[in-house]
């Protein structure tokens, strides 16, 4: 059940890179028909501005969970660093349930959004803006994942030593 388990986040992790990294290059696309289209036919297409913002969202609230993933998070952890271990993980757990807590929020104030936005349109488009309001929960859902994977080895004392820290301590 474990070996499931793993290789089903494998394939989720590898199901949202390639996500993020075809609404990154739709996105690109987009402005780029879109500059063409302003500055050498003298002509806006209204539909490449507002599927680039809406794709901006979706890969920006997606990406969240990738970067969490990979550890490019700003964290300040230069006061967790001077405590003794056990106080280190009772930090780390308290710090973890508010952002959990937090991401239950964005992800219940995402299915609201949603529910509003069956009642609302894109302005080009005329599309749902449902569509657009559900990557909040979607995120706020994969980010939290990512989230329990990346911190329950440091509350159960199990972590490694990064090696920004292990750098450091080196250098002294």
């Amino acid at each position: 059940m474990v070996k499931a388990f793993w290789s089903s986040l494998e394939m989720l992790r590898t199901i949202m890179a390639v996500i993020i990294m075809l609404l990154f290059v739709y996105m690109i696309g987009a402005v780029f028909a879109q500059v063409i289209g302003r500055y050498v036919f003298n002509f806006s297409i209204a539909a490449a501005d507002e599927t680039s913002t809406f794709a901006l969202i979706w890969m920006v609230l997606l990406a969240a969970g990738l970067a969490m993933r990979r550890g490019q998070h700003v964290g300040i952890d230069i006061l967790a660093a001077q405590c003794t271990p056990r106080v280190r993980r009772i930090l780390t757990l308290v710090s973890a349930l508010l952002a959990l807590w937090f991401l239950w929020i964005l992800f219940v104030g995402g299915l609201a959004l949603v529910e509003v936005g069956q009642f609302q349109t894109s302005a080009a488009m005329n599309w749902p803006m449902s569509f657009i309001y559900v990557a909040v929960p979607i995120g706020a859902g994969y980010l939290a994942l990512e989230f329990i994977i990346a911190v329950a080895p440091h509350i159960f004392g199990q972590e490694t030593e990064s090696a920004g820290a292990k750098e450091l301590s080196d250098d002294l």
